[in-house]
């Protein structure tokens, strides 16, 4: 089909230009930007008369400038034959911050070290990190957050202005109202500790190594999508994209989401306007967004339907205006041709091209292409809002390998505390087996993010886990993940990465076989004074690597499958009981497919000891029952007290596979 292309893209491949097909010019990216123009080197300058020096300064600092080598020198020759500049701290300030934005590393550290100890400390360390970043140096997240930490009203503005594009809508309000709090009543590093730490956790990665790549994804973005155009954003500003960005909105994108998935173009017609659009795998689908630049030059922005680039028929009867109205000019094969160009990222929009082929006469209103039409702007905001209004990070992983978890609470030895599990079970059958030292093994890497409701504690939490095997797998075999945390009762932000550690990566910036999933758990106080029930893990063996107490040896898993023989193992703490007491554990399973429900009861002797949990290992026979869902709920009385726990629920499902 004429002027279309449908393109799988990898981030290697992206960085080197694929946007070269539309533009017909091909970049090799640099380093991250620095930000602002320091007021008294500017002041300086009018006070000495050098007006129009000034000016080429404050135009080189820019937030949208992007001087290069030749600019700078050129610059610094001017100002030391017309001003017998740089001279003070903050002329040296300047200076590093114009090579900082040529990507020049070396001389903006050299202009740096002639402006210590002459302007306040965070603006140096706010500028040695962005050096550091410049040379792709992880380690410029200590000076980061040494200046985060003595920051002034000047220093705070610098670093917001470095991650402004970042921020949400919510974040962006709450900034501007945080400011206007007297320095005693706030604390700006808290705010931008917690804007780090809530993107770290989605993308499950250290907070200083997502910080390092922010920066170079700005950096990118200033090199490629810099706004040069008069013309605003529209679309994306009215979802609440910062007003000041110095992108337009194929940097916001990348910056916020990095490159694209997949990218389809169309690179236009006498009807079609050049158009592209990129495609975040993410759960559920693809999030898609169109860009054009509608006959402009150079900025591309967001658009509200792809039918926005349509221009045949009369202006204000097109599907580009708002949708509704009805179109005077049938759309024929070029706008057929524009929709199918995009069924690879979802067959939807092949059907709205075929009904843009089947619409008949001026029947455009009440028609199913403008049912399609406005269906599709729903999409599209929606995407949009994802991107703009929210955190729309992710691991680096793909969505090939599939995984189940729970959640496993109990007491902590540390008072306060519950210990924490995380208990899953990955698909085998999705992962590449390899041989080490003479023995298959499956092997998968997992991260494991948490973050509190303050936003202040974040925790990343690495691991890897071997699955030796001899022999076949059957289909449901799946590998074991087990990690643990000890935590404060809270409301708690999770994501849990996986990928196979034995698939290997062709390119850069591919995606590594695995699967992702993030949401709230709510981690338990299980130190009241009164009788209080652990969660229930559910084994379908008696023997495994999980060991919660001397003797006891179970394999949680997630699915709350029985083994073949209909016989489950299940394991509960209590606490709070009387010690030397009897005590009895109650267990009712009612089937999900209806019928009379199972009453069971375990008597026992709680042990003499103060803070002694009582654990229970307790073997459920269902080899009689039909197979099936059955509801669980486990309680323990204590027959001392008379107390009772508040029931424990769960599922257990009964397997004859």
């Amino acid at each position: 089909m004429p002027g279309v292309a449908a393109v799988s893209v990898l981030e290697r491949q992206f960085r080197r230009g694929i946007a070269c097909a539309l533009v017909g010019v091909c970049f090799v990216p640099s380093p991250a930007p620095s930000q602002t123009m320091p007021g008294p080197a500017y002041h300086d300058l009018i006070a000495g008369g050098q007006e129009r020096l000034a000016r080429d300064l404050t135009r080189r600092l820019d937030l949208r400038a992007h001087p290069d080598r030749d600019d700078v020198e050129d610059f610094l020759d001017r100002w030391e034959d017309e001003a017998d500049g740089p001279r003070s701290g903050y002329d040296w300030l300047a200076v590093a911050r114009m090579w900082l934005r040529a990507g020049e590393a070396n001389r903006a550290e050299s202009a740096l070290e002639r402006a210590e100890g002459r302007i306040p400390e965070s603006l140096i360390l706010i500028d040695r990190a962005r050096i550091a970043f410049l040379r792709g140096d992880v380690s410029g997240a200590a000076d980061y957050w040494a200046a985060c930490a003595i920051a002034d009203e000047t220093a705070s503005t610098e670093m917001w202005l470095d991650i402004e594009v970042l921020a949400t809508p919510d974040e962006l309000e709450a900034w501007d109202g945080f400011r206007t709090l007297a320095s005693g009543e706030r604390d700006d590093c808290a705010f931008l500790r917690r804007f780090w730490n809530r993107r770290a956790a989605a993308s499950g990665i250290g907070v200083d190594e997502r910080i390092l790549e922010h920066y170079q994804r700005t950096r990118f973005a200033l090199d490629h999508y810099r706004r040069r155009g008069r013309e605003r954003p529209r679309f994306s500003v009215r979802l609440g994209r910062p007003s000041n960005s110095v992108y337009d909105d194929r940097g916001l994108l990348y910056v916020r989401m990095g490159a694209p998935d997949e990218l389809a173009i169309h690179g236009g017609s006498l009807c079609i306007e050049p158009n592209v659009s990129w495609a975040y795998d993410r759960p559920g689908g693809f999030r898609v967004y169109h860009l054009s630049s509608l006959g402009g030059a150079d900025d591309w922005y967001l658009l509200e339907n792809l039918a926005m680039v349509y221009r045949c028929g009369a202006g204000d009867r097109n599907p580009m205006v708002a949708i509704p109205p009805m179109l005077k000019d049938v759309p024929g094969p070029p706008f057929h041709d524009l929709y199918m160009s995009r069924m690879g990222l979802d067959p939807a929009y092949a059907r709205i091209a075929n009904h843009a082929l089947n619409l008949i006469g001026d029947s455009f209103v009440g028609s199913r292409l403008s049912e399609d039409l406005a269906v599709e702007r729903d999409w599209t905001w929606q995407d949009g809002e994802y991107a703009v209004a929210s955190v729309p990070e992710r691991p680096p992983v793909d969505l090939s390998v599939s995984f189940a978890l729970e959640w496993l609470q109990f007491r902590a030895p540390r008072p306060g505390l519950t210990r924490t599990w995380l208990n899953g079970l990955v698909e085998a059958s999705a992962l590449r087996r390899v041989e080490r030292d003479g023995q298959d093994m499956y092997r998968v890497d997992a991260v494991w993010t948490l973050l509190d409701e303050e936003g202040l504690s974040y925790r990343y939490i690495p691991s890897s886990f071997d699955l030796p095997v001899t022999g076949e797998l059957d289909d449901e075999a799946g590998l074991s993940l087990r990690k643990s945390a000890d935590l404060p009762p809270g409301t708690y932000r999770w994501m849990l990465a996986v990928s196979d550690a034995n698939s290997s990566v062709e390119e850069d910036g591919e995606k590594v076989r695995g699967g992702y999933a993030s949401g709230e758990v709510v981690v338990r106080n299980l130190g009241a004074d009164l009788p209080v029930l652990s969660d229930v893990a559910i084994s379908h063996d008696s023997v495994g690597a999980w060991s919660p107490a001397t003797g006891i040896t179970l394999n949680p898993n997630p699915a709350h499958t029985t083994g073949d023989d209909g016989i489950a193992f299940i394991y509960y703490e209590a606490y709070n009981l009387t010690p030397g007491g009897q005590y009895v554990t109650r267990v009712v399973l009612q089937p999900e497919a209806g019928g009379p429900s199972f009453d069971l009861s375990y008597p026992g002797t709680v042990q003499r000891g103060a803070s002694i949990a009582t654990r229970g290992h307790l073997r459920i026979n269902l080899s009689a029952s039909a197979s099936g869902r059955y509801a669980m709920s486990v309680t323990v009385r204590d027959l001392t007290s008379g107390h009772s726990t508040l029931p424990v629920r769960t599922e257990i499902f009964v397997n004859r596979n």
